[in-house]
């Protein structure tokens, strides 16, 4: 007995741990790693995919990068940047493999890359397994937002690399020079990455260390990030995206987080944790790694976009500084992460979940293509990759996800106005057609009933937006809306396709003139057949 003592006395790090508190934190790491995984494990929604695979097969075609636009016919021969042209390209070659699938097994092997880093950084600074799994929870629940299949995830990848190098003092030219010579032909979140060198460059002065090694490091990437198809002509694109005035207005993920938003409550809520982490810390506080989580806080409380990279200091901040945490604490902590487990109350699809995108009117458009290919089609923002993708090289759309089509957001904004304005928006852009959102937007009308009365009828906006006398309805379902200009399809294929009697939203019209003998219910019951029966597959 004597010995045992003695061996404990030279080993006081190794207490005699009560098996009660054992479980208790295999407990709360297996609730840490669920939470974790629940976010690995959602399907991809980024309508963007498609574009990006669209420009993969133009890449892989032509054995080229992108240098003008082709794929619409609204900014036909313009000077286009693809600066995502190796992500593309190898996107490309993802789906050809394994396809939809393929690619949902990429978005979960880039989150765990870039976790990885986050991961080892813990474990140079000692922390317990606890904590190394608590911090999956945070960086899952602040990258939410963009555990997607999206170019930003490779970005994310690179940022949690360096910021493990630079926290580990570990630095050199060569490594910059390598890897931003690949980032800057990924993706153009490359900038963050020199956000990082100026912090611990500026902590590395101010703490009296060298910082010849990171500077080095960071002119080796400085020149690396010009190994790129465009040259300094990569940094406009940073300067149009940072300049575009409606992106916050019309684009949700670029706003500030908001509660009311399922997917971004997760983000402020570690948003919430980490300053009172930092505050019960502040003594111990690591100067670099403090300001890195503060620049990425404020960032993301900016624009939820960028959740992502607040989740890798998010992640290391609070574990750094506490690296052997409470169990009964860090269960407490994990509650306030648990709002991700209500978002799987929505009916998912997988690998691709299409909420996003009208897949059953672009299967209409794909079925139809040898007539609705050939006309100038408006359809909205999210809608045009999936277009291009679907309908082939051939096809031109209006606009997709690309930074080339921001000015059109308000263009369209705006066309959705008054008639007037959609009329003045389908002549200005010459328009064959429309693959539309089915808004909820209606207006009231009057009616004289069969005994004299007045009666209010509420008709739906394209009524008056799309007036019948130049558009025919040719498909519809809860998503969207297909129009076509009656003068420029063929007549055998209009009669077969017009909706001229049943139109969605438009119920209350539609009783009243079956009730008044106005509409042919043998014509109505065919109509109804072929709606339910065009309108039931999907993606």
């Amino acid at each position: 007995m004597h010995g045992l003592h003695q061996v404990r006395a030279r080993y006081p790090s190794d207490p005699i741990i009560p098996k009660g508190n054992v479980s208790l934190k295999g407990g709360v790491r297996a609730w840490a790693y669920a939470l974790a995984l629940v976010v690995l494990v959602f399907p991809f929604f980024n309508p963007d995919v498609f574009w990006h695979l669209a420009a993969g097969r133009w890449i892989w075609r032509h054995l080229a990068v992108p240098r003008v636009e082709s794929f619409s016919f609204t900014h036909a021969g313009e000077a286009w940047i693809d600066f995502e042209w190796l992500t593309q390209a190898s996107w490309f070659l993802v789906e050809r493999a394994g396809g939809l699938w393929g690619l949902w097994w990429l978005k979960i092997v880039l989150l765990v890359a870039a976790f990885a880093s986050i991961d080892g950084l813990l474990r140079d600074k000692g922390a317990s397994k606890l904590a190394r799994a608590c911090a999956a929870a945070v960086f899952a629940a602040a990258a939410l937002g963009v555990a997607d299949v999206r170019p930003d995830l490779i970005s994310l990848v690179f940022f949690c690399w360096i910021l493990r190098r630079l926290e580990a003092r570990r630095a050199s030219f060569l490594f910059g020079f390598v890897v931003f010579a690949l980032w800057g032909n990924l993706h153009a979140g490359f900038p963050f990455g020199f956000v990082l060198y100026a912090i611990y460059l500026a902590a590395a002065r101010r703490e009296g260390r060298p910082t010849t090694p990171i500077f080095g490091e960071a002119l080796g990437a400085a020149l690396g990030c010009l190994l790129n198809p465009y040259g300094v002509g990569l940094f406009s694109v940073l300067v149009a995206h940072g300049s575009a005035p409606d992106m916050r207005r019309f684009i949700v993920e670029w706003r500030p987080p908001d509660w009311h938003r399922s997917f971004q409550v997760p983000l402020i809520a570690a948003m919430l944790f980490v300053p009172f982490a930092a505050l019960a810390g502040r003594r111990r506080l690591p100067l670099a790694l403090g300001v890195v989580a503060a620049v990425f806080w404020f960032a993301s409380a900016l624009s939820a976009r960028f959740g992502g990279f607040f989740g890798a200091p998010a992640a290391a901040l609070p574990f750094v500084l506490f690296p052997d945490p409470d169990p009964i604490l860090a269960a407490f902590g994990l509650m306030f992460l648990t709002p991700l487990i209500p978002i799987f109350q929505e009916r998912w699809s997988y690998p691709f979940h299409s909420n996003y995108i009208a897949s059953r009117a672009v299967d209409f458009a794909v079925r139809e293509q040898d007539v609705l290919g050939r006309l100038r089609l408006f359809n909205q923002y999210e809608w045009g990759g999936l277009l291009e993708w679907r309908m082939g090289p051939e096809y031109k759309s209006f606009s997709d996800g690309r930074y080339l089509f921001l000015g059109a957001l308000a263009e369209t904004s705006k066309a959705l106005s008054s008639p007037a304005e959609m009329a003045a928006f389908a002549d200005a852009r010459g328009l064959d057609g429309f693959l539309i959102e089915n808004y909820v937007m209606g207006y009231k009308t009057s009616r004289l009933s069969s005994n004299g009365a007045v009666q209010e009828v509420l008709r739906p906006w394209y009524i008056s937006y799309l007036p019948r006398a130049r558009w025919a309805l040719v498909y519809f379902d809860d998503q969207a809306l297909v129009f076509v200009d009656r003068a420029k399809v063929p007549a055998p294929w209009l009669a077969a396709h017009e909706y001229r009697w049943l139109h969605p939203r438009d119920e209350m019209a539609l009783a009243d003139a079956v009730e008044r003998g106005e509409v042919p219910r043998d014509a109505l019951a065919a109509e109804t057949a072929r709606h339910e029966a065009e309108s039931a597959g999907g993606l």
